[in-house]
C-alpha cells in the first residue's frame, strides 16, 4: 500500500510581535525567526519501518507577507532529509504554479479549491497532495508531533481499506500522547472555562482508547493523527466554512454518507505542542463559530436526500455532542462573561470588548438563517469533480513528482 504523510506547517510573525487581527488564526504557528518544530517532526519519520511512502510538507503562513521567508526556511529544514526518505514541500508559490497548470488544462473551475489559508483549506490541500502522489491513503500528521512507533505505517496499512466487522475501513483515528505520557487532557484550572466543559467531555470520549482490543467506531478524530482512504478523500472534502475543529467536522460529513472512522488504539503519536499565541478571546471565538456552524449543519439536514443519512447528535456524544445542543448559546454566554470579567480585572478594555462581541455573536448566531448542509452538499460535488480532474491530469502530477528530484 502506497502512503503519503502530509504535514501542514504553520508560520507566523517574529517572536514577541503583537497579535495582528489581519492574520489567520492557528493554535501555535512557528515564529518566522525561530527554529520551530518541523525538523523534529521530520527526524521522527526516520524511524518508520515502511518502504512505500512519501512526505509532503505544506507551508501555511499566517499572512501573505511572510510567505517568501517561510518557504526559504522550510526548504532549509527539509533539505537534509532528502537522503532518508522522499520529501518535498508545497508553499504558496508552488501552489500558485499548480493553480496555473489547472487553469491551462481546463480546471479553472476548481483552482479556487486550492488554498493554504484556514485549517480546512489546508487540510484539503493535504488531500490534494495525497491524490497527486497517487497515495492509497493520506496519513495526516502535524509538525508539533513525533512518531515513536517504528511500525506506525505498517499498522496503518494493515487496517485502512480493510473490512472490519462487515464494514469497510474508510478512515482511521489515532490519538495523542502528551509530553507527560498521558493521553487525557490535564484538568482545566482556569476559572474562565468553568462553564465550558470541553476538557471533561473530551476526556470522557478518550475513555474509548483503553476499552479493549480492535477497532471502535469513534465520534472524534485528531487532524494530526488521522488516516483517510483514497476512496474517501477523493469523494469528501473538509468544509472550508468551519474555522477550527475541521477534523471532527470531516468525520460528521463522512457519516452523512454512511462512512465511519474507526479508532485504532495501536496508533498513538506524541504531541509536543508549543504555547498558543492568539489571545484567549480570539481562540474562543473560533470555538463559538465552530459549534454554531456544525449545529446548524446538523439541524438543516434533509432526511430525504438520496444517498445521505441523518446524523443524530446522540451519535456524537460525549464529544463533540455536548456542544451541539440547544443550550450552546447559554454555555457561550457564561464563558464570554467570565472571560470579559478576567480581562476587566487586568485592565484590558479591548479584551473585554472582544469577549462581549463573542457573547453578542452567539446571540445573533450568523448561521441561524443559513443552510450549511445544502452548501456542503454542493461543495462536495465540486470536490469530487476536482479530484477526478487532478487524478487524470498528468501535467500537474508530473510537476509535483518533479519536486522530489
Amino acid at each position: 500500500m502506497k502512503l503519503s504523510i502530509i504535514i501542514p506547517s504553520y508560520w507566523g510573525r517574529k517572536a514577541g510581535e503583537p497579535f495582528n487581527e489581519e492574520d489567520a488564526v492557528y493554535d501555535h504557528p512557528t515564529a518566522i525567526d525561530s527554529e520551530g518544530t518541523l525538523a523534529r517532526a521530520l527526524e521522527s519519520i526516520r524511524l518508520l519501518n515502511y518502504d512505500d511512502f512519501r512526505v509532503v510538507v505544506l507551508g501555511a503562513p499566517t499572512h501573505a507577507s511572510l510567505a517568501a521567508e517561510m518557504e526559504r526556511r522550510i526548504e532549509e529544514i527539509v533539505e537534509p532529509f532528502h537522503r532518508d526518505f522522499p520529501v518535498t514541500y508545497i508553499g504558496p508559490s508552488r501552489l500558485s504554479v499548480m493553480r496555473e497548470l489547472m487553469e491551462r488544462r481546463g480546471g479553472e473551475a476548481y483552482k479556487d479549491m486550492l488554498s493554504l489559508t484556514g485549517y480546512s483549506n489546508i487540510r484539503n490541500c493535504c488531500l490534494v497532495a495525497a491524490c497527486l502522489t497517487d497515495a492509497d491513503a493520506a496519513v495526516l500528521f502535524d509538525d508539533d508531533q513525533v512518531y515513536e512507533d517504528p511500525d506506525y505505517l505498517l499498522k496503518v496499512s494493515q487496517t485502512i481499506g480493510d473490512i472490519y466487522e462487515n464494514k469497510f475501513v474508510w478512515g482511521v483515528a489515532g490519538y495523542y500522547v502528551n509530553a507527560d505520557g498521558n493521553y487525557l487532557l490535564p484538568e482545566n484550572r482556569d476559572w474562565v472555562y468553568s462553564e465550558w466543559p470541553a476538557v471533561k467531555t473530551m476526556n470522557e470520549a478518550f475513555g474509548a482508547i483503553e476499552s479493549g482490543e480492535g477497532l471502535k467506531i469513534t465520534p472524534w478524530v485528531f487532524g494530526g493523527n488521522m488516516v483517510i482512504h483514497r476512496n474517501l478523500y477523493t469523494r469528501l472534502a473538509f468544509d472550508p466554512n468551519i474555522t477550527r475543529g475541521e477534523d471532527i467536522d470531516y468525520l460528521i460529513n463522512a457519516r452523512f454518507l454512511g462512512y465511519c472512522f474507526f479508532l485504532d488504539s495501536r496508533l498513538p503519536i506524541r504531541h509536543l505542542a508549543p504555547p498558543k499565541t492568539a489571545p484567549k478571546w480570539r481562540r474562543f471565538r473560533e470555538d463559538v463559530d465552530r459549534f454554531l456552524y456544525t449545529r446548524a449543519k446538523l439541524n438543516s439536514q434533509d432526511p430525504y436526500l438520496a444517498g445521505w443519512r441523518r446524523v443524530a447528535i446522540e451519535e456524537l456524544e460525549p464529544y463533540p455532542g455536548r456542544f451541539l445542543k440547544d443550550d450552546l448559546e447559554n454555555l457561550i454566554f457564561k464563558t464570554s462573561l467570565l472571560m470579559g470579567l478576567e480581562y476587566l480585572s487586568k485592565g484590558d478594555q479591548s479584551g473585554f470588548e472582544q469577549s462581549m462581541a463573542n457573547l453578542q455573536r452567539a446571540s445573533a448566531n450568523p448561521y441561524a438563517q443559513s443552510n450549511p448542509y445544502k452548501w456542503y452538499i454542493d461543495f462536495r460535488e465540486r470536490w469530487e469533480r476536482c479530484m477526478d480532474f487532478l487524478s487524470s491530469n498528468r501535467q500537474i502530477k508530473d510537476y509535483v513528482t518533479g519536486l522530489y528530484a
